[in-house]
């Protein structure tokens, strides 16, 4: 384009002057979005330590399945690795619909607090368990259906072996 045309653009053609000043619209838009970070429904002010809380759970839940585990006969001298698919999912109280969403917020005693309305907790992806015992195709079957059952593990998604030992 030569010098001054997109000047002359501007000036003789309304529909190509409408074009240009959405499209100038719709890069501030972005721009804006970008800068606002682009989170939609952030977590309510003084919420932190997902991942603390997330170790806190897994190693509870190792520490109780380690315990049953060592209730079986034939197993001792228990270790449990645990994966979990994800953190712990706060859900909390909100006023309104669409976009116009925000947190119901209760007073008292100066003390401002989002209402939270369910905790859930993460799901266990998979069970690993070395154990004095493990190596025992019986012991692998009653600790895996044990696991299965209690967490609601599926059986292939939890494995048992021998120390070795």
């Amino acid at each position: 384009m030569n010098e001054g045309g997109l000047i002359s653009v501007i000036t003789h053609s309304p529909k190509k002057r409408l074009v240009l000043l959405l499209a100038a619209v719709g890069a501030a838009l972005l721009l804006l979005g970008a800068l606002a970070g682009g989170k939609k429904n952030d977590a309510p002010a003084g919420e932190s330590g997902g991942n603390e809380e997330l170790a806190e759970y897994a190693a509870t839940l190792e520490g109780r399945i380690k315990s049953l585990c060592e209730k079986v006969d034939g197993v001792s001298d228990v270790s449990v690795l645990l994966t979990l698919d994800s953190g712990v999912e706060r859900v909390y109280a909100e006023n309104g619909a669409g976009a116009g969403k925000s947190y119901v917020v209760i007073s008292s005693g100066g003390e401002e607090r989002v209402v939270l309305v369910r905790e859930i907790c993460s799901s266990v992806r998979g069970i690993a368990v070395v154990c004095r015992g493990g190596e025992k195709i019986s012991v692998q079957k009653t600790v895996s259906e044990l696991l299965s059952c209690a967490l609601g593990v599926p059986i292939s998604k939890i494995s048992v072996a021998g120390t070795g030992k």
